[in-house]
Protein backbone atom coordinates (compact mmCIF):
# COMPACT_ATOMS: atom_id res chain seq x y z
CA UNK A 1 0.00 0.00 0.00
CA UNK A 2 1.40 3.32 -0.89
CA UNK A 3 1.29 6.38 1.31
CA UNK A 4 0.98 9.91 0.33
CA UNK A 5 3.98 11.95 0.67
CA UNK A 6 4.12 14.98 2.61
CA UNK A 7 6.00 17.59 1.41
CA UNK A 8 6.47 20.44 3.89
CA UNK A 9 7.80 22.92 1.33
CA UNK A 10 4.61 22.68 -0.27
CA UNK A 11 2.67 26.42 -0.07
CA UNK A 12 -0.51 24.27 1.27
CA UNK A 13 1.72 22.07 3.57
CA UNK A 14 0.79 22.35 7.37
CA UNK A 15 2.93 25.61 8.32
CA UNK A 16 1.92 27.75 11.03
CA UNK A 17 -0.12 29.82 8.92
CA UNK A 18 -2.51 26.17 8.23
CA UNK A 19 -2.56 25.74 11.81
CA UNK A 20 -6.19 25.72 13.40
CA UNK A 21 -7.06 29.36 14.73
CA UNK A 22 -6.81 28.22 18.74
CA UNK A 23 -3.23 26.71 17.56
CA UNK A 24 -2.23 29.53 15.89
CA UNK A 25 -3.10 31.96 18.69
CA UNK A 26 -1.02 30.02 21.23
CA UNK A 27 1.83 30.29 18.75
CA UNK A 28 1.23 34.59 18.70
CA UNK A 29 1.10 34.47 22.47
CA UNK A 30 4.57 32.19 22.62
CA UNK A 31 5.90 34.66 20.09
CA UNK A 32 5.01 37.87 21.69
CA UNK A 33 6.98 36.84 24.63
CA UNK A 34 9.90 34.65 23.47
CA UNK A 35 10.21 34.70 19.66
CA UNK A 36 13.55 32.12 19.90
CA UNK A 37 10.85 29.29 21.29
CA UNK A 38 8.46 30.59 18.00
CA UNK A 39 11.19 30.16 15.84
CA UNK A 40 12.63 26.69 17.39
CA UNK A 41 8.82 25.25 17.04
CA UNK A 42 9.30 25.81 14.03
CA UNK A 43 12.37 24.30 13.15
CA UNK A 44 11.29 21.41 15.40
CA UNK A 45 8.27 21.23 12.70
CA UNK A 46 10.40 20.69 9.92
CA UNK A 47 13.28 18.57 10.93
CA UNK A 48 9.77 16.56 12.56
CA UNK A 49 8.47 16.52 9.11
CA UNK A 50 11.98 15.31 7.38
CA UNK A 51 12.02 12.56 9.90
CA UNK A 52 8.72 11.34 9.19
CA UNK A 53 9.38 11.38 5.44
CA UNK A 54 12.48 9.61 5.90
CA UNK A 55 10.60 6.88 7.57
CA UNK A 56 7.87 7.11 5.12
CA UNK A 57 5.13 7.49 7.93
CA UNK A 58 1.49 8.29 6.62
CA UNK A 59 0.49 11.99 5.37
CA UNK A 60 -2.10 11.91 8.38
CA UNK A 61 0.61 10.59 11.33
CA UNK A 62 2.79 13.82 9.42
CA UNK A 63 0.91 15.95 9.85
CA UNK A 64 -0.47 15.06 13.65
CA UNK A 65 3.47 14.94 14.37
CA UNK A 66 4.60 18.14 12.99
CA UNK A 67 1.38 19.86 14.92
CA UNK A 68 3.10 18.32 18.14
CA UNK A 69 6.71 20.40 16.68
CA UNK A 70 4.57 23.13 16.80
CA UNK A 71 3.24 23.38 20.17
CA UNK A 72 5.69 21.21 22.07
CA UNK A 73 6.44 24.17 24.31
CA UNK A 74 3.20 25.95 24.53
CA UNK A 75 3.41 25.21 28.03
CA UNK A 76 6.56 28.27 28.24
CA UNK A 77 3.87 30.84 27.73
CA UNK A 78 3.11 31.00 31.75
CA UNK A 79 7.14 30.35 32.23
CA UNK A 80 8.13 33.72 34.29
CA UNK A 81 10.33 36.03 31.39
CA UNK A 82 13.13 36.78 33.65
CA UNK A 83 13.46 32.83 33.31
CA UNK A 84 12.03 32.16 29.74
CA UNK A 85 14.30 34.97 28.29
CA UNK A 86 17.72 34.08 30.63
CA UNK A 87 20.49 34.30 28.48
CA UNK A 88 23.32 32.73 31.35
CA UNK A 89 22.84 29.24 32.87
CA UNK A 90 19.90 28.89 34.74
CA UNK A 91 19.71 28.63 38.86
CA UNK A 92 19.29 24.90 39.87
CA UNK A 93 15.52 26.80 40.82
CA UNK A 94 15.49 28.41 37.39
CA UNK A 95 15.65 25.11 35.65
CA UNK A 96 13.30 23.63 37.87
CA UNK A 97 10.85 26.26 37.01
CA UNK A 98 11.59 25.98 33.45
CA UNK A 99 11.18 21.90 33.44
CA UNK A 100 7.48 23.06 34.87
CA UNK A 101 6.51 23.64 30.71
CA UNK A 102 5.68 20.54 29.71
CA UNK A 103 3.16 19.72 32.54
CA UNK A 104 1.53 23.56 31.91
CA UNK A 105 1.48 22.62 28.26
CA UNK A 106 0.30 19.48 28.75
CA UNK A 107 -2.33 20.73 30.90
CA UNK A 108 -3.43 23.57 28.81
CA UNK A 109 -4.27 20.88 26.14
CA UNK A 110 -5.80 18.81 27.83
CA UNK A 111 -8.68 21.41 28.51
CA UNK A 112 -9.30 22.67 25.00
CA UNK A 113 -10.55 20.16 22.70
CA UNK A 114 -8.76 21.53 19.51
CA UNK A 115 -5.88 21.24 21.33
CA UNK A 116 -6.07 17.96 23.22
CA UNK A 117 -4.74 15.83 20.79
CA UNK A 118 -1.10 17.36 20.66
CA UNK A 119 -1.41 16.76 24.40
CA UNK A 120 1.25 14.06 24.38
CA UNK A 121 3.75 16.02 22.62
CA UNK A 122 3.92 18.87 24.94
CA UNK A 123 4.21 16.08 27.85
CA UNK A 124 6.46 13.92 26.65
CA UNK A 125 9.55 15.89 24.47
CA UNK A 126 11.66 16.22 27.28
CA UNK A 127 12.03 12.65 28.09
CA UNK A 128 14.56 10.25 27.31
CA UNK A 129 15.16 6.81 26.41
CA UNK A 130 17.75 6.31 29.57
CA UNK A 131 15.27 7.41 32.18
CA UNK A 132 16.91 10.53 32.40
CA UNK A 133 14.31 13.16 30.87
CA UNK A 134 11.75 15.11 32.61
CA UNK A 135 8.43 15.27 33.82
CA UNK A 136 8.28 11.56 34.33
CA UNK A 137 11.80 9.73 34.04
CA UNK A 138 9.96 7.40 31.05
Amino acid sequence: MKTEKFDFYNSTAIKSYNLNEKIRYQLKMLDSLDAYTRRHSENVAIITCKLCENLHLDKGFTVYCITCAYIHDIGKIFIPPAVLQKTSKLTEEEYEIMKTHTTIGYDMCKKDPKLRPFSAGTLYHHESLDGSGYPNRC
